[in-house]
């Protein structure tokens, strides 16, 4: 069993992001969460002023939460189109169908379940998915499926995993060898559990609080603030042990291309707009209400209408005036406070989309853009994709089965991300111009792609658009095989060169002229 020492242990790479894990976390979630992270840059002196001025600044200030606009941006794209799942030989299983519809036995279906480890992905870089088992045995598979026992997933933020360590194998592989994560949080005990290839330990440690420091970091802000940086633990109430029957931790890191938060920049420049909300509200509010200087001897009341009495040997230099700042700063907060919102726009790529004012982009950038954002989902789409696979993988060590060759399971990678009305009206426009029918042909083929979603009703209009019809007559488009057999036809049942071509316009003038001829 671990010693007091062990179970206080955490990696480095914890202790060196559990602090930006936490501002991401906040710059996510907003409201209060974000509120107490107290990202408000401190006035000189305000701690010392009366009334609490910080934080009551803190909470007259709204938040513009940009990050959680652009994670929502990302999975609505993301999962447009569910995940096509193969099962195979599968499908029909008990164990199976419970486990999509309910993967972590809180209720979460998969594809809901999926969606959430994107978010996460985005906001923290990285996530943890263990697969495991209840330890409960049964006398007999229906018992086992009356009782639902069954393999089920966990997904776990890195904040909760405290230390992990990977092993070398004779092959080159590195193999997940310990893994110590927070399992539960309670106010007076944490749950930790401890995983090794041969064993599971599990312990109820003592809770005694917080070790609180005073942090001072870029990415977090240009000034200082208490953390939370690790909980202090104390003796250990509980603790027990079980087997391991994989033989190995069930356990994998999903990591985005960099393992890095997805939204550090944009949670940064929101932090920017939230300061400057501030400045905003306090600029309006002294602008509208000013600051009335006296001397502390003169009797005065603010409002409309109020009585100001003075000594009557007060010098005139020292009488009561207002004083109010004129709000030539206010709009160029809010010019500074738009800059950062289309520069947040920018980053993700989505400035097509969330653009509502200003001047419209052009068509190349636009395009360039969405290609842009195209590339970031497909990447998205293929980590995501992989760790299904990994899931589905240990789901089916647990349950011993073994599904066919032919089990597959398939992300959107194509996210054709296209501006219809500006595509509708440039095909309008070149079909006003269109002399040769198959460029017409091709131009109504574009549009149909366009407006229609169904793939069957699709076809059949592709299929209408190109079978040729002349005063009512259906003219088939032929193979290499049959075409000059039909085109003799045509000209033996009295067709002109124009009507042919009209028709079938794939055919050249020569080869008409070659069977006229013949």
């Amino acid at each position: 069993m671990l010693t007091d020492k062990e179970i206080k242990q955490v990696h480095p790479e914890y202790s060196e992001y559990v602090q930006d894990w936490d501002y991401y976390y906040r710059s996510y979630i907003g409201g209060n969460e974000y509120r107490e992270g107290a990202y408000l840059r401190k006035y000189l002196n305000e701690d010392a002023a009366p009334g609490d001025q910080y934080g009551q600044r803190l909470l007259n200030t709204a938040l513009q939460n940009h990050v959680k606009s652009i994670v929502h941006i990302y999975r609505s794209y993301l999962f447009r189109t569910s995940p096509t799942r193969t099962l195979s030989n599968t499908v029909s299983l008990p164990d199976v169908t419970q486990f999509m519809s309910d993967v972590d036995l809180k209720g979460t279906d998969l594809n809901a379940f999926m969606k959430k480890i994107q978010d996460s992905l985005m906001v923290y870089g990285s996530m943890w998915l263990i697969v495991d088992r209840p330890a409960y045995r049964t006398l007999t598979r229906a018992e086992e499926l009356q009782m639902g026992i069954r393999a089920y997933v966990n997904a776990y933020v890195p904040g909760n995993v405290l230390d992990w360590e990977y092993t070398p194998t004779i092959t080159g592989r590195n193999e997940l060898t310990y893994l110590k994560i927070i399992e539960h949080s309670g106010d007076e005990y944490d749950q930790l559990v401890v995983w090794y290839p041969e064993k599971v330990e599990r312990y109820w440690v003592e809770k005694k609080g917080f070790k609180q420091k005073i942090v001072s970091k870029g990415s977090i802000g240009a000034y200082e603030y208490a953390y939370n940086d690790e909980i202090e633990y104390g003796k250990v109430l509980k603790a027990e042990e079980y087997l391991n029957p994989l033989g190995y931790i069930p356990a994998f890191r999903v990591s985005t291309d960099d393992g890095h938060s997805q939204i550090a920049d944009i949670a940064d420049t929101q932090r920017q707009i939230y300061n400057r909300l501030s400045e905003l509200e306090q600029s309006i509010r002294i602008s509208g209400h000013p600051t009335l200087v006296k001397t502390a001897d003169t009797q005065a009341a603010a409002g409309a209408g109020a009585v100001i009495t003075v000594p009557e040997d007060l010098p005139a230099d020292k009488n009561p005036y207002l004083l109010q700042p004129n709000g030539s700063t206010i709009q160029s907060i809010l010019d500074s406070i738009q800059m950062d919102v289309d520069a947040i726009d920018k980053m993700a790529h989505v400035a097509g989309m969330r653009g509502t004012v200003g001047s419209p982009m052009s068509g190349v950038a636009l395009q360039t853009e969405m290609q842009m954002l195209n590339s970031r989902l497909s990447d998205f789409a293929e980590i995501l994709q992989e760790a299904e696979y990994k899931i589905w993988d240990l789901f089916f060590n647990w349950q011993n089965i073994q599904p066919d060759a032919d089990f597959q399971i398939e992300y959107e990678k194509s996210f054709d991300i296209r501006d219809k009305h500006s595509d509708l009206e440039l095909l309008r426009k070149a079909n006003e111009f269109v002399t040769v029918p198959a460029l017409s042909q091709e131009i109504q083929v574009q549009v149909a792609k366009l407006l229609i979603d169904d793939e069957i009703t699709l076809n059949q209009i592709l299929d209408s658009i190109r079978t040729p019809v002349l005063n009512g007559e259906v003219h088939p488009t032929q193979t290499p095989e049959t075409v000059l057999e039909h085109i003799e036809e045509m000209v033996t049942e009295g067709y002109s060169d124009d009507q042919i071509k009209g028709m079938h316009p794939e055919i050249a003038d020569t080869v008409i002229a070659r069977i006229r001829n013949q």
